[in-house]
């Protein structure tokens, strides 16, 4: 007996999670869609509008992400914030947004940029709270490696260039660090 109902307890224990996990998902979609409510005409890029070398990496490397999407604590307030390329259908202009959101789940956009150029080669994926981020040896600025405070943004153009994007506490603003070339 002690064993079926260890066996029953587990299986609940699976399914919750499962449950959760599916759950939050969908919670996650349904976040996604109400901030692109905000940018009209816009739609996140896809997996399949990169490049197929750009597109081969990301799946060899990341096969259950999103190449469009981060969704982390980029300014340390607790709430969870977005990084976003988007793509607009009729004019074709693609764009990077940085969005921080509150409780409310009210997001406001502090950084926009124009990707459209790179569009085919951009994808997104977050960098951890405490990592050292340095800026490319060929950009000799003597700036010392950064240790982000807050969880930040690793955008790569494949074959071109990789720059982190983190939030500055002090400036009160984005900034980045071109990190390969």
């Amino acid at each position: 007996m002690k064993r079926l109902s260890r066996s029953v307890i587990a299986i609940l224990i699976v399914v919750f999670s499962c449950f959760c996990r599916i759950s939050n998902g969908r919670e996650r979609r349904s976040s996604v869609d109400s901030v692109l409510s905000g940018f009209a005409g816009y739609r996140l890029l896809t997996l399949n509008e990169l490049d197929p070398d750009a597109r081969a990496f990301f799946l060899k490397h990341f096969p259950k992400a999103n190449p469009s999407v981060v969704h982390a604590d980029f300014n340390g307030d607790g709430n969870l914030d977005y990084a976003l390329l988007l793509r607009n259908d009729k004019s074709e202009a693609a764009k990077l947004v940085i969005l921080l959101c509150s409780q409310d789940t009210h997001c406001r956009s502090v950084s926009e940029s124009d990707i459209s150029g790179y569009s085919g080669s951009a994808f997104v994926r977050p960098v951890a709270k405490g990592s050292k981020v340095s800026q490319t040896e060929s950009i000799e600025t003597g700036s010392p490696p950064v240790s982000l405070k807050f969880s930040g943004v690793r955008v790569t153009y494949f074959g071109k260039a990789e720059v982190v994007l983190y939030w500055n506490e002090k400036a009160k603003k984005i900034e980045s660090i071109t990190t390969a070339d």
